[in-house]
């Protein structure tokens, strides 16, 4: 993973600027960690949230709801769309929304990635 983009991504999931949520990257009330990492590359790129038509209370960003689009992927040097992590503990979503916060998976992003 790029070490300047794992820096950012670490450091705004330590820094309580993102309320977390689980089953999309982004809802009204939250992101998921991906879904940290989604906002870090539009906030750089001037690429905008949608809103997802399904579903009231959830966006979409570059037509994916759960997982990283390619831009990301390439731009953060990750992988994977949903990166494992501790040698397949589990991926980072499936963390996210089995209740590990956003702390303890930073310090998984800091470890494997």
């Amino acid at each position: 993973m790029n070490p300047q983009i794992k820096q950012k991504w670490v450091s705004a999931l330590r820094s309580g600027e993102y309320q977390q949520t689980k089953g999309f990257l982004r809802k009204e009330d939250g992101f998921c960690c991906l879904g940290v990492l989604c906002d870090l590359y539009g906030k750089e790129n001037n690429v905008e949230w949608e809103p997802l038509t399904q579903y009231k209370n959830a966006y979409v960003f570059q037509y994916k709801v759960a997982d990283l689009p390619p831009s990301v992927v390439e731009w953060a040097g990750v992988e994977d769309s949903n990166p494992y992590v501790n040698g397949g503990i589990g991926t980072l979503s499936g963390l996210n929304d089995k209740g590990f916060t956003f702390n303890e998976i930073a310090g998984l992003i800091e470890e494997h990635l």
